[in-house]
């Protein structure tokens, strides 16, 4: 009888193992089947920010659409994936002496007391940053502008926000929408 138990166990090991290798598989084939099936825009409505940079912040999805709004305080991008709003974007004017923390405070998705970057030029969270722009014109005016984004899903982290709103608001700098 010891034999046979013996002879058992190999074959219980092999199945099991067999049994864990069809669980890892059908999880990878589950995770690629719900990727980004969309092409990743190389800008926010015009201003050039690299698709890996947008890449790490948005969710998978099937089809995605910019949509452009401005108003006379403010201009806007918005990213939809699957008709959902996922990734919101923004420059705006604000009275000289504005600090980070004043332009975080009326932020969606970031908060003053979130982290803080650059001797306090960007405040991140996973969920929505701001930074000033160097925008030369803007700062003659005594109006500086600031970049905000925001997320509204749990997809992104702290550190692929905080590259995102440098690059953005690099971008916004050496624009043409910073000198008018």
């Amino acid at each position: 009888m010891k034999k046979i138990h013996n002879a058992a166990r190999p074959r219980a090991r092999a199945a099991l193992t067999l049994v864990t290798a069809m669980t890892a598989l059908l999880s990878i084939a589950a995770c690629s089947s719900s990727d980004k099936q969309y092409t990743v825009p190389e800008s926010l409505c015009g201003i050039k920010v690299p698709q890996d940079v947008l890449r790490a912040v948005l969710p998978n999805g099937e089809k995605l659409t910019e949509r452009p709004e401005s108003s006379e305080s403010a201009k806007r991008c918005r990213i939809h994936v699957d008709g959902e709003a996922v990734l919101s974007a923004s420059t705006e004017h604000w009275e000289d002496e504005t600090t980070a923390n004043d332009v975080a405070q009326s932020a969606l998705g970031v908060d003053p007391q979130d982290q803080h970057d650059d001797e306090g030029r960007y405040i991140y969270s996973s969920t929505g940053a701001v930074g000033k722009v160097d925008c030369a014109e803007a700062e003659k005016a005594h109006e500086p502008l600031w970049a905000s984004v925001r997320v509204t899903h749990d997809d992104a982290k702290d550190a692929d926000m905080l590259k995102l709103i440098r690059t953005y608001a690099k971008a916004i700098g050496s624009s043409q929408g910073c000198s008018q």
